[in-house]
């Protein structure tokens, strides 16, 4: 090798070796490779998972003889035989090969061709294509140059992806670290866009969104997106063509790229394509929610490190979106207790002072004769009305199960009506939305554990004081009593007791009745919200 392309090859190598920006390198490799052999066309193929050329850039064809074209090679003929091949290809006549499948219309004629592989480790990463050097033929000297520029080019782009992932990492770290302050910090109404901003931004995609996968249907119902057409999108339905969101997701992340997919907006459906990474969480019982991002099918495919890039922020996701139930949970029981206060306020005054004045009215109509007194007592008719009214509104803000009163008050008459005959009544204290249980199952087995647990303390447990709790959390309720009296003793009769923890089994839930460490009974009776099965037996109420 003579000592100016020496000197070149240096230069070229330091040039490559200088830049950290992969696409940067990749197009300096295709110049300098063409500069060094003398070649008038330089093309490197950039292999995908499948072997296929991903991408492809090339040096020496004009923006307008590129649109002529029209298409990148798809890695047939003699560029597949580079793939398949690990030493270097070196014709004089591209055309005589009987590899060589032709080339597109507009093509630029090639006669000289030399390829090498592009090795990045162990990985074929691509293939570098020269063509027509400028000397005729491409000499053995330049077979050696092209091997070395490709043994170079191969440490110059594991830097630049080592780079490329140490800055994605960097930008991963951050996003994740203000993803976690920003479920503390950030207004709650924008914590969910800010958050989906975040996994955007570390995955460098043009869309976030949550959704939840309808396996009905088979669409995901798009709830929180942010991103490109996010008006759009927003609150929309979105049904794949060919693929299948229940059966392909499952409870696995995936990556779904050139993506068909229908999209239900106001003007209709529209068809379009795109790249997409859908991670699934857990979500409220019943429901399959997913965390995605996407890209438009024009713009860069997704890979598989992606899912770990949007896995990692599902818990952030998932907190945000349970606080949030809380929130509309803790408005329920709000107004839940508004509306409870409202009826006892019109029961406790209202109604009463009408009465009152109707009495009074109906008394001053008797002793008033002619119109006056019948206008009087036109006047206690619209009170009574008035009154009946009232009672139904009453009943109407009490109602929240089939039979007209909430779990609440009906757990607060059982606790009146056993307990009247203690020398203190039993306390009964709630934690928790218990109004909201809508389970009548589960609603009436708790009714007959708080009945069942205070008669067993009122006759024979000889306590003169109880106190009861029923709490919800954690998707369970649970009751609570406990007496001073006597202890449970040996409990020869347990069929109460069996029946308690035969309902507990029902629910998923436990059944514990012990001694007090003070002394008296404590008992401790949970179950599983949504969880009723089919009774086993008939308890005894």
């Amino acid at each position: 090798m003579s000592e100016s392309r020496l000197h070149n090859l240096i230069r070229v190598n330091q040039a490559i070796t200088s830049d950290l920006d992969l696409d940067s390198v990749l197009h300096r490799i295709v110049a300098m490779a063409a500069e060094l052999v003398d070649a008038k066309f330089a093309g490197m193929g950039v292999l995908g998972p499948q072997g296929e050329i991903a991408k492809f850039i090339h040096s020496g064809i004009s923006p307008q003889v590129e649109a002529a074209i029209g298409r990148q090679p798809e890695g047939r003929g003699l560029l597949r035989a580079i793939m398949d091949t690990p030493r270097p290809l070196s014709l004089t006549a591209l055309g005589d090969d009987p590899r060589s499948v032709g080339f597109p219309a507009g093509h630029p004629a090639m006669t000289s061709f030399l390829g090498v592989r592009i090795r990045v480790r162990e990985e074929v990463y691509g293939n570098l294509y020269l063509a027509n050097n400028r000397h005729g033929e491409f000499t053995a000297e330049d077979v050696e140059l092209a091997e070395a520029l490709a043994a170079t080019a191969g440490i110059a782009i594991e830097n630049a992806r080592q780079f490329d992932e140490a800055i994605r990492r960097e930008r991963w770290s951050r996003a994740l670290a203000e993803a976690a302050r920003g479920v503390m910090l950030d207004e709650e109404s924008q914590q969910v866009p800010r958050l989906l901003d975040r996994v955007r931004e570390a995955v460098q995609a043009e869309v976030a969104l949550i959704a939840t996968i309808d396996e009905e249907t088979d669409e995901l119902i798009v709830e929180h997106v942010v991103g490109f057409n996010s008006a759009v999108l927003a609150t929309t339905r979105v049904r794949p063509v060919t693929e299948s969101f229940v059966h392909t997701t499952g409870d696995e992340a995936l990556v779904l790229n050139d993506l068909s997919l229908l999209i239900d907006t106001a003007d209709g459906e529209v068809e379009t394509t795109c790249h997409l990474v859908l991670v699934p969480f857990d979500g409220p019982p019943g429901r399959r929610i997913a965390l995605g991002v996407a890209n438009r099918g024009t713009q860069s495919e997704l890979h598989d490190r992606e899912i770990e890039v949007v896995g990692s922020f599902t818990s952030h996701v998932h907190t945000v979106l349970d606080r949030a139930e809380m929130r509309r949970t803790r408005h329920r029981v709000a107004m839940l207790e508004d509306r409870n206060r409202i009826a006892r306020d019109l029961h406790d005054h209202v109604i009463q002072r009408l009465f009152a004045t109707g009495l009074s009215l109906q008394a001053t109509a008797t002793q008033v004769d002619g119109p006056p007194g019948e206008r009087l007592s036109d006047l206690v008719h619209e009170i009574d009305g008035a009154i009946t009214q009232i009672r139904q509104s009453i009943f109407a803000l009490n109602h929240d199960s089939a039979d007209g009163a909430t779990l609440r008050s009906r757990l607060s008459a059982i606790v009146e009506r056993i307990g009247g005959s203690l020398p203190r009544r039993p306390t009964l204290v709630f934690a928790g939305p218990v109004d909201l249980v809508t389970d009548d199952d589960l609603s009436h087995d708790v009714e007959a554990v708080v009945s069942e647990a205070l008669t067993n303390a009122v006759r024979h447990s000889g306590a003169r004081s109880i106190d009861v709790e029923v709490a919800i959390a954690d998707h369970s309720i649970t009751i609570s009593v406990l007496d001073d009296g006597v202890g449970p003793g040996p409990m020869t009769r347990r069929s109460g007791l069996s029946n308690l923890e035969l309902r507990a089994r029902r629910h998923d839930g436990t059944f514990l009745v012990e001694e007090r460490a003070t002394g008296g009974t404590s008992l401790h009776w949970t179950g599983r919200l949504g969880a009723t099965r089919p009774s086993t037996g008939s308890p005894i109420d």
